[in-house]
C-alpha cells in the first residue's frame, strides 16, 4: 500500500509584499463560507415531466 504525499507549505514569495491592514484568508474562514453557500446537486438533475401537474395528462380524468 502507497502513501500518499504529505501536503507542503509554500514559502511566501520575496517578490510580493502584503497591504497593509489585509490579512490572508485563513483556513477557518473558508470552510465557513462554503459551509454557508447554498447545497448543490453533484450531479444535474433530470427535469420532472410524469406526474399529477403534466400538461400531456388529461387531468378530466381525475374528476
Amino acid at each position: 500500500m502507497k502513501r500518499k504525499d504529505l501536503a507542503t507549505i509554500t514559502l511566501s514569495d520575496p517578490d510580493q509584499m502584503m497591504l497593509g491592514g489585509v490579512a490572508p484568508v485563513s483556513i477557518g474562514e473558508r470552510l465557513g463560507w462554503l459551509a454557508e453557500q447554498p447545497m448543490q446537486p453533484h450531479r444535474e438533475q433530470k427535469p420532472l415531466d410524469i406526474g399529477f401537474w403534466n400538461p400531456m395528462r388529461d387531468q378530466i380524468e381525475m374528476f
